[in-house]
């Protein structure tokens, strides 16, 4: 789902929207809307950007240029891309099936010629029969040979057509499982990245794996106070300063709402704790600006839990064991961490 605001953010959002569009030249229509609701909300950047480039060449946008944007960013392309490649794959495949069948039957009938030049070899012929029998070999060779050069041909350009609808295929799959708001992994993706680890032989440690568990404290203040787009505006702060601080085979992702997740491969507990530590002092010394002032947010904090992966244990119990310690640091005061081993 692409909005996934709640009923008061999405009211907020929907009347700054509405002013924005107020002071454009285009029409105030459903396009219009949708154009100004994800630019306001932060949830297409690429959008934003474009939008921002635009109102610096021009300083009201048209009806042409709401309607390219629309098209261009915000319309479901993601579902129209998945059409052309599912019809792009089967023309492929048609193209492939029918190479393969030409393929035998050139072949089979190559064979036939060669075994029908067989018999009349086996009987007595005169040179000159000889002679014209050799030729039409080396005509039906050279035609296959001609036939075979044109198939490699076309299989070549199969190949470079497999190749570029594997990278569309890659560009889909790396959307559905990002989150819009932070750019890093949402809940699907998180899992997925974390099983392929799980499963994966070379990737196994003698220092194990850990998990960490993040949630803002006093989030609901946060937006109760300033307002939900504030609250996204942390959200996407802290994921930035999550990206920041984790390296290599480290595995980032919101995992809903406020609450976010690292997997830390091949770390020990001290190690986990160090990392935590970092994390949490980078986003205590943090600095937010409001949407409407120059003014500096600051005293956000996040709780942390971590736990460590027992032998073959699965993402689930590790998750609900990071919860738990997670939930002690709530208990306890929050901005700290706590470690369930």
């Amino acid at each position: 789902m692409k909005y996934t605001q709640e009923r008061n953010a999405s009211a907020e959002i929907s009347r700054l929207a509405l002013q924005k569009m107020a002071v454009q030249l285009a029409a105030l229509n459903p396009m219009s809307f949708a154009v100004w609701y994800e630019h306001v909300s932060g949830i297409n950047p690429e959008l934003s950007g474009k939008i921002e480039d635009l109102l610096r060449e021009h300083s009201k946008l048209d009806d042409g240029q709401i309607e390219q944007l629309y098209m261009d960013y915000v319309s479901e392309c993601g579902s129209k891309i998945q059409l052309t490649l599912r019809e792009d794959l089967k023309l492929l495949l048609g193209k492939l099936n029918q190479l393969t069948a030409e393929a035998d039957k050139q072949t089979s009938d190559y064979g036939n010629t060669l075994h029908d030049f067989g018999e009349k070899l086996k009987h007595d012929v005169s040179v000159s029969e000889l002679d014209l029998l050799v030729k039409d070999i080396s005509r039906d060779t050279d035609k296959m040979h001609a036939s075979m050069q044109q198939m490699h041909e076309e299989l070549e350009a199969s190949h470079h057509e497999v190749e570029r609808l594997n990278k569309e295929m890659e560009i889909l799959k790396g959307a559905a499982m990002t989150d819009p708001l932070t750019g890093v992994l949402n809940r699907r993706g998180f899992e997925s990245n974390a099983e392929a680890l799980f499963t994966n032989p070379e990737a196994s440690s003698p220092k194990g794996h850990c998990l960490l568990m993040l949630d803002v404290d006093h989030f609901k203040r946060i937006n109760d106070t300033y307002g939900h787009l504030l609250g996204d505006k942390v959200l996407a702060a802290i994921a930035n300063t999550l990206r920041i601080k984790v390296q290599g085979q480290d595995i980032v992702g919101r995992w809903g709402g406020e609450e976010f997740a690292i997997l830390l491969p091949n770390t020990n507990l001290d190690g986990a704790f160090a990392v935590a530590e970092h994390i949490r002092q980078a986003i205590e010394r943090g600095k937010i600006r409001r949407l409407d002032s120059n003014a500096n947010i600051e005293g956000i904090t996040i709780s942390i839990g971590i736990s460590f992966r027992k032998k073959e244990e699965h993402l689930q119990d590790l998750i609900e064991r990071a919860d738990k310690a997670l939930y002690t640091s709530k208990k306890e005061g929050r901005n700290r961490i706590t470690i369930l081993d």
